[in-house]
């Protein structure tokens, strides 16, 4: 897998990009929306990457942050959903909105990205709605060691929703900042 590329910006477009990382440029699909943050052509550049394999090639798909990278993995593992459509679907709506929207069961919002019909929206809901995690469920800098305790105490077997119960029982019990053990034990308390 090639996790990232940096490299000088050698061409950019609303749908690829090429990216020379020495002696050789690669082409890059990119989604709408990390066009225009784009640097000028000629400047470096680091891109998050997807590999995808099919029988007649590989294409590289690009992504400013991981954030939209890991929008785009969620996207291709439900079933019919190739890359191109996660890649329109990323183009279209970000990761907290479209999480919103499955949580929600919102369809009118899924169906008015282009090439999402109510069938397959219908699908997103089902096949998503137990995968998409809750979002920042506390102030703005405390978001790595939350999720660091959601994962510790999802791997210890409780389901995802006891474990984000007792994180905001453990935040709203302590006034003083803990540590990543601190509120693990803390949370704990709550299940």
């Amino acid at each position: 897998m090639i996790h990232y590329l940096k490299g000088i910006l050698e061409y950019k477009s609303p749908a690829f990009i090429i990216v020379d990382v020495g002696v050789v440029g690669y082409e890059i699909n990119i989604p709408l929306s990390s066009f225009d943050p784009l640097p000028p052509e000629g400047k470096e550049i680091k891109i998050n990457t997807y590999l995808h394999l099919r029988e007649n090639g590989l294409t590289l798909y690009g992504f400013l942050t991981q954030g939209e990278r890991d929008f785009f993995g969620l996207l291709i593992s439900i079933s019919k959903i190739g890359p191109k459509s996660a890649l329109r679907i990323v183009s279209k709506i970000s990761s907290s909105e479209f999480k919103r929207a499955i949580k929600k069961g919102d369809l009118a919002t899924l169906t008015h990205i282009p090439g999402i019909g109510a069938k397959t929206a219908q699908r997103l809901i089902l096949e998503l709605k137990e995968k998409v995690e809750e979002e920042e469920i506390v102030e703005p800098g405390e978001e790595t060691i939350t999720r660091d305790t959601l994962s510790a105490l999802v791997s210890l077997g409780y389901t995802r929703k006891e474990a984000e119960e007792a994180v905001k029982e453990a935040l709203r019990a302590t006034g003083e900042e803990l540590d990543l053990a601190g509120l693990i034990r803390e949370a704990l308390r709550y299940i």
